[in-house]
């Protein structure tokens, strides 16, 4: 039963099967920017209110008169498909009858953004997002079950900011968020039933940018957002019985971001190109105690690592329609699991490609946005031993694609 327990340490990462990106983190933020595979995000390439998550200093740069709003609503499909079938797993005795296991489950993700121009050099921005969770459930009857059966994490960031215009090509900005989580875990105990871990928490992060706009259609950006650390409070419970209070700690990670807009001249002038590089230190995970289980303290080694994303985005602006944008973009996202023995059931995360498509159309003061991403997760495996109480080893292969459908609304008022 001990080593049960541990498994609330990876509550602020079991969500990863059906998470957007790699780890628990969900990158996605806006239609318009997921078009592009998130290319050109941090300088605000869609001149849209996601900059008052990804970047505020770049709203200086949004065609936004002094005492109108910009708001986006967003609204995201995610269906995940994520497979595991067992590759001789031991001992046979404690393994659940079924030789696969699937945990993919389909979520609704929803965002809002808030951009005010206040004066010619000042604008407010806001934010209200889901930057990390999702859910993870597998077949009751899969060979693994006693490591992990259902996981779930779910985040609310409220991050209210601020933007200055230091002078016509160079902006700085900010904010504070104050984020929520929640978490829960499951698995299966033979002979006992069902073992359940809860915990809730809030805490408080922070950001910070800036943005050069080095030429009239070109714009440099830089963005850092602080980690969060959470420490959880909750419950130890037995087939829905409560057994015991306990407390766990679980960290968002610090990332920083760069990334560039250019606006093609020429003969090439409809077309638009976009980058983007995010460094995420996912070493920060290094280990997580666990208060006031009925094993007493336990302090579990994680051994993540800092990894990175690229992506590359193009829009293309026919002369025919005008205020029409096509958009296509594609992004290496790495994952911060480090080998088979440190792939869990609960942490089924390996690096990943994006295949991304949008389009974009603003009629008057309203700008509607569609976008697709295919997600196709790279085949990995797991080798993995922990005791439950006793020692089990799962050893599996993992596939795993995801499909995401984003939809956009945006209104100045």
């Amino acid at each position: 039963m001990k080593n049960l327990t541990t498994l609330f340490a990876a509550s602020s990462v079991f969500a990863a099967a059906s998470a957007f990106g790699a780890g628990y983190q969900i990158v996605e933020q806006g239609a318009a920017n997921m078009g592009n595979a998130m290319a050109g995000a941090t300088v605000n390439a869609n001149n849209d209110a996601s900059a008052a998550f990804w970047n505020p200093s770049a709203a200086c740069f949004m065609p936004l008169e002094v005492g109108m709003t910009r708001t986006d609503s967003v609204v995201s499909l995610v269906l995940p498909t994520l497979c595991v079938n067992d590759r001789g797993s031991t001992p046979p005795a404690l393994m659940g009858p079924n030789s696969e296991g699937t945990c993919g489950t389909n979520e609704v993700v929803p965002n809002f953004y808030v951009v005010h121009r206040f004066t010619e050099d000042l604008y407010g921005t806001l934010s209200v997002t889901a930057p990390y969770g999702l859910e993870s459930k597998y077949n009751g009857d899969w060979f693994g079950r006693m490591q992990g059966t259902r996981s779930y994490l779910y985040t609310t960031d409220i991050n209210p900011g601020f933007a200055y215009k230091v002078n016509d090509w160079f902006s700085v900005g900010g904010g504070v968020s104050a984020q929520f989580a929640y978490c829960t875990l499951a698995s299966y105990i033979p002979g006992m039933g069902t073992l359940d871990y809860t915990g809730q928490s809030w805490s408080v992060g922070g950001n910070l940018g800036f943005t050069i706009q080095y030429a009239e259609d070109g714009r440099f950006g830089f963005a850092w957002r602080s980690q969060v650390s959470h420490t959880l409070t909750g419950g130890e419970h037995l087939n829905d019985v409560l057994r015991a209070d306990i407390s766990a700690d679980m960290y968002m990670p610090d990332t920083f971001t760069v990334g560039i807009y250019q606006r093609l001249r020429g003969a090439f002038r409809e077309f638009a190109v976009m980058a983007e590089y995010a460094y995420t230190r996912w070493s920060a995970f290094e280990n997580v105690t666990i208060e006031g289980s009925t094993a007493g303290t336990i302090s579990i080694p994680e051994n993540w690592e800092d990894s990175s994303r690229v992506a590359l985005g193009f829009h293309y602006y026919p002369e025919e329609i005008e205020n029409l944008t096509i958009r296509i973009g594609a992004a290496y996202d790495e994952s911060p699991v480090n080998g088979a023995k440190n792939r869990t059931s609960r942490i089924p995360c390996s690096d990943r490609i994006w295949a991304s498509c949008g389009i974009g159309y603003k009629i008057g003061n309203v700008s509607f946005d569609l976008a697709y991403s295919y997600i196709f997760v790279l085949d990995s495996s797991m080798d993995r031993t922990e005791s439950l109480p006793l020692p089990t080893t799962l050893k599996g292969d993992y596939y795993a694609h995801i499909h995401v459908i984003s939809a956009q609304i945006g209104f100045e008022f």
